[in-house]
């Protein structure tokens, strides 16, 4: 497992599952002749003062087995997925098949878990995979020195993060489509990107971009994009950006609820726009305002600013076990190849020779559905794991 290797994969057909049969399978999975392929069972995870709910998925033989904790990516309208999610359900199975235990939950507040939704700042986030890590160290039917995080999308910075605050917890990662660049920056490349594919181009893509640095700034104590955006506000013809762009640089007022739902109007306003779509302010941000109870504003805002400012740099370079990453080359919600180089330079720079980059042509931020080509990729590099821990396992 030594060594820093980037391989781009050929493109392969789309990896199609058939849910339905997985879906129909209790406590033993899948039999073959008449030996089950996977064991589950329901798990209560402790975390904090609340209860988790999980399934856990083994291997039929006995144990202690290396074991991994799913951990997903960003909150949509419903919440983060959980227990229930497909891509979760499938890598279970898979890892399973594979040799190694793997854990999914639902997140606080979510599915059969206890618990308020709330900001999802990410070391928040990084601690709940900490506590599903130690979860699984404490059970006789896991190898307690081999438990590692998979996460994908905004659970790549989580699980990062995860590793670098408890080392002695985490043996190895998985980072599935996530971005070594700030929460910021990959907020505003996901905005441009997504526009530019969806056809928006001149003042409409430069007012979507603005739009989305405002965000931004309206989010963190000290604005990043002030320069840039009053720049953009002296080409573009009024709006709802203008008076959003008022209110950011501006006095705000007394009333912290009184701001919310002021930015509430003004994203509302923006949402009708033709070219709002790659701002997901009517899936995701004005839901979330609305969730936020009164009282809780600063609190809120805190955590945003918390994530937003978050210096990857930091927790990467302090990532000391053996990791994958793996993205699709065309992702347009986060910068593939500048996570890359940045990927390198910074286990280059602590040090850790144990990384492993697979970038994959023609695929975007799902992967594809996840084709073929991801499995392989994966199931080698767990072989290869495993051939590390040879005389380590039990």
């Amino acid at each position: 497992m030594n060594g820093t290797t980037v391989r781009r994969v050929r493109r392969l057909a789309v990896y199609a599952v058939s849910f339905a049969l997985l879906s129909c399978l209790g406590a033993a999975g899948l039999q073959s002749g008449n030996v089950a392929l996977w064991i589950e069972h329901e798990v209560a995870i402790p975390y904090g003062d609340v209860t988790l709910y999980g399934v856990l998925t083994v291997p039929p033989t006995e144990g202690p087995h290396p074991a991994v904790a799913l951990i997903t990516g960003a909150a949509g309208p419903e919440g983060r997925s959980g227990v229930a999610s497909w891509t979760h359900i499938d890598h279970g199975h898979r890892f399973a098949a594979q040799g190694f235990a793997c854990l999914r939950y639902d997140p606080p507040g979510t599915g059969r878990s206890d618990g308020e939704r709330g900001v999802d700042a990410l070391d928040t986030r990084a601690e709940e995979a900490v506590a599903a890590a130690e979860f699984l160290r404490t059970r006789p039917d896991v190898d307690a020195t081999h438990v590692g995080l998979w996460g994908i999308s905004q659970g790549g910075w989580v699980i990062a993060m995860a590793a670098a605050e408890s080392p002695q917890e985490i043996a190895f990662l998985i980072m599935v489509s996530g971005t070594t660049v700030s929460v910021a920056e990959q907020q505003v490349y996901g905005v441009r990107t997504q526009s530019e594919a969806a056809g928006v181009v001149g003042d409409d893509l430069t007012t979507a971009v603005l739009v989305a640095r405002l965000l931004i700034d309206w989010q963190i104590p000290e604005p990043i994009y002030r320069e840039a955006n009053e720049a953009d506000l002296g080409r573009l013809e009024p709006g709802p950006w203008t008076e959003f762009a008022a209110l950011v640089y501006g006095e705000p007022p007394e009333d912290p609820r009184q701001e919310i739902e002021q930015v509430i109007d003004i994203l509302e306003r923006i949402d009708q726009e033709t070219w709002a779509g790659s701002l997901y302010l009517g899936e995701l941000y004005i839901p979330n305002l609305r969730r936020v109870a009164p009282g809780q504003e600063a609190a809120a805002m805190e955590a945003a600013a918390s994530s937003l400012l978050a210096g990857p740099a930091d927790y990467f370079r302090r990532v000391a076990c053996p990791t994958m990453a793996l993205f699709g080359e065309d992702d347009l919600l986060v910068p593939a190849e500048r996570s890359v180089d940045l990927l390198h330079e910074y286990f280059q720079s602590s040090g850790n020779a144990e990384l492993t980059v697979v970038v994959f042509p023609n695929a975007g931020h799902s992967l594809n559905g996840f084709m073929p080509a991801y499995w392989e990729a994966l199931y080698a590099w767990l072989e290869g794991l495993r051939t590390s821990w040879s005389g380590e396992l039990p």
